[in-house]
């Protein structure tokens, strides 16, 4: 039987990631964990660089940011019509998310980002929206050039990914309940300074996209051991990397050294789901390594938080789309 050789995909895939976090850590820009997500996504998720499909999975964060600039700066001293306009993008968003969910997602991340902390005045909310644009095309190149350097042969067939029905709407009410949650969460953020916990709410956003409430429920748990893994690693890292990761060559190696496990048990799964699992872990390493770590010290105290943030966001979602299945369970009897 002839087993798929996936050595070359995971070089190219451990490049991405590595020279991804290596620009993003020596560079000053408030979007910097896109730069490896960009690369590890194009090198894993296209047979050859498409710039269509660059644009299509990966250009709406920035669109949609740009577009929370101008409704932040527009109505920011109209709260009730801001909220109103706020309400109406998500439900058109969750409404859309069975046909265009990657969009869909970016969409929602790069809105709430610039809108919430537009709020907030040590913040110059103009220059996160071209640091959006700039990380995803510096992103983009780095894979690009990858899939120059390193091209996948023609014969190599990637295994296939679950996609969604791109015929299926959801129903009204559905997407109307999912924004509802969503909204209000916003609505608190907005009010509270609570942004350091932005992308526990974030992760939060991506996984209602799927709409089925019983699939959110499965999803909050799995993304529950994903990114307390993903924060665990990345501690661990931080511990051996301590006073020595200012070395690019030490930092590479070491980076290389820790996510092979990972890129070989995702390239060579044999299921798609456990292909996601291993690769999810892989960007929720990436993400507290980006945001935390210096080259002189260990980050337990801001992953662990990260990832106390993301389980009790996630519990909060468990507990709720349970509760509102009961609910629901009990109407229909």
């Amino acid at each position: 039987m002839y087993i798929n050789d996936y050595s070359k995909d995971i070089l190219r895939t451990l490049f991405a990631i590595t020279i991804g976090l290596l620009v993003s850590k020596y560079t000053n820009l408030s979007f910097n964990f896109q730069i490896p997500v960009v690369a590890f996504g194009i090198v894993t998720g296209m047979t050859s660089f498409s710039l269509k499909l660059f644009l299509k999975n990966y250009l709406w964060t920035g669109v949609f940011a740009t577009i929370g600039l101008f409704i932040s700066e527009l109505f920011k001293d109209k709260f009730l019509l801001f909220s109103l306009l706020t309400f109406l993008f998500f439900f058109i968003c969750f409404f859309l998310s069975n046909r265009y969910q990657n969009a869909v997602r970016s969409g929602i991340l790069g809105y709430t980002f610039i809108t919430i902390y537009s709020t907030y005045s040590d913040k110059i909310v103009e220059n996160m929206v071209i640091d959006v644009f700039t990380v995803t095309f510096i992103g983009g190149i780095i894979g690009c050039l990858l899939l120059y350097i390193f091209p996948k042969e023609k014969k190599e067939i990637k295994k296939s990914k679950m996609s969604a029905d791109k015929n299926s709407h959801p129903k009204f009410f559905e997407a109307f309940k999912i924004t509802i949650i969503i909204f209000i969460i916003w609505i608190l953020y907005m009010i509270f300074d609570i942004r350091d916990t932005f992308f526990a709410y974030a992760t939060l956003a991506g996984i209602y996209t799927n709409l089925n409430l019983d699939k959110i429920h499965k999803l909050s748990f799995m993304n529950i051991f994903i990114h307390v893994l993903g924060c665990t690693i990345s501690i661990i890292f931080s511990f051996l990397i301590n006073g020595i990761g200012n070395n690019p060559l030490i930092f590479s190696f070491g980076i290389m050294l820790f996510f092979y496990p990972l890129i070989y048990l995702g390239h060579y799964s044999d299921t798609p789901s456990k292909r996601g699992f291993y690769f999810g872990i892989v960007r929720a390493t990436i993400l507290p390594i980006c945001l935390y770590l210096t080259p002189y010290g260990d980050i337990i105290t801001r992953a662990s938080s990260r990832a106390i943030q993301i389980t009790v966001m996630l519990l909060f979602s468990m507990f709720l789309t349970r509760l509102i299945l009961f609910i629901e369970g009990d109407s229909n009897e």
